[in-house]
């Protein structure tokens, strides 16, 4: 294959990187997004033996690297990740910058079938956030905001003290995932807790969650997946707990209070249904009478 350096590779996954941050695409996404295309990146200079450009990558190229990862051993949801990281790419070369014939488009993504992650009960989530009050007030702010709204981890870290309203009893999130924005109600739990927080912790910073080292960035997302490790441990919980975790276990907990799915899908930001419905089968029983009229 001819380098070209109009149609370099590096360079389009640089330009394709700052189009998903134009878009309000959260930087964990734009991490994984860089990672999964290096990687593929690699993977054609070792298949040619030079470096490639971005007119040359056809549809047998992608499946190739999907054959690959699975002779690596790749869990199924990873190789689905990494095509469909792919497709993103080669959309954005068709549609964006007008390269190629979106050879992407010719791949189907591979179908993984992705249980609901085993949650807390409720008297779980209490006792992890009460050992989490005697850990750090800090961390107890942050775990309780994440469980009373259900919010993904990115838009919690980066959220400003302007868009908190107290008084209103609600939150703005200027960017979630899609690059959508999303007010939520903020439960009363929340609100006394966030008024201490806001006016007593690093109240120069202008974030919500600061970090503990630079007053003007918020705390990273490790930081919070490292505390969260120590704060389950010391609460004797065996479940391993992530943010993501947490996030389920609200909508669990509320599909099993009846919550309207619709409304759930709301708080979650979910612009599908069908990213909600999965919790449907955990209230079963609310169907159990209309069925029952049945001859």
């Amino acid at each position: 294959m001819i380098f070209q350096v109009k149609n370099n590779y590096e360079v389009f996954v640089k330009k394709f990187l700052m189009y998903l941050s134009r878009n309000g695409y959260s930087e964990e996404t734009i991490v994984g997004y860089s990672k999964d295309l290096a990687k593929f990146n690699q993977h054609l200079i070792d298949t040619y033996g030079s470096q490639v450009t971005v007119l040359d990558i056809t549809k047998e190229d992608i499946l190739d690297y999907q054959d690959a990862l699975t002779r690596n051993g790749y869990a199924k949801n990873s190789i689905a990740r990494h095509i469909s990281t792919i497709k993103s790419f080669s959309k954005y070369l068709f549609n964006e910058v007008g390269c190629g014939d979106d050879p992407g488009s010719k791949v189907k993504t591979p179908k993984v079938y992705t249980p609901l992650t085993t949650v807390l009960t409720e008297e779980q989530m209490k006792q992890l956030i009460e050992t989490a009050k005697n850990y750090s007030p800090f961390y107890h702010v942050l775990i309780s905001f994440l469980y009373y709204t259900g919010s993904r981890i990115s838009p919690v870290i980066t959220l400003l003290k302007e868009h908190v309203y107290l008084n209103e009893k609600k939150v703005y999130f200027p960017k979630i995932k899609g690059g959508k924005d999303l007010y939520l109600p903020l439960h009363d739990q929340l609100v006394n807790l966030l008024e201490q927080h806001i006016y007593s912790y690093r109240k120069e910073s202008r974030y919500v969650f600061p970090s503990p080292k630079f007053l003007d960035k918020p705390i990273s997302a490790a930081d919070v997946r490292f505390h969260l490790k120590k704060i389950q441990k010391a609460a004797g919980i065996q479940v391993k707990i992530t943010p993501h975790l947490i996030r389920h276990c609200t909508a669990t907990h509320l599909t099993l209070k009846g919550a309207d799915q619709r409304y759930l899908a709301a708080i979650l930001g979910h612009s599908d249904l069908r990213s909600t419905m999965r919790y449907q089968h955990l209230n079963v029983d609310n169907l159990r009478d209309t069925l029952s009229t049945l001859d």
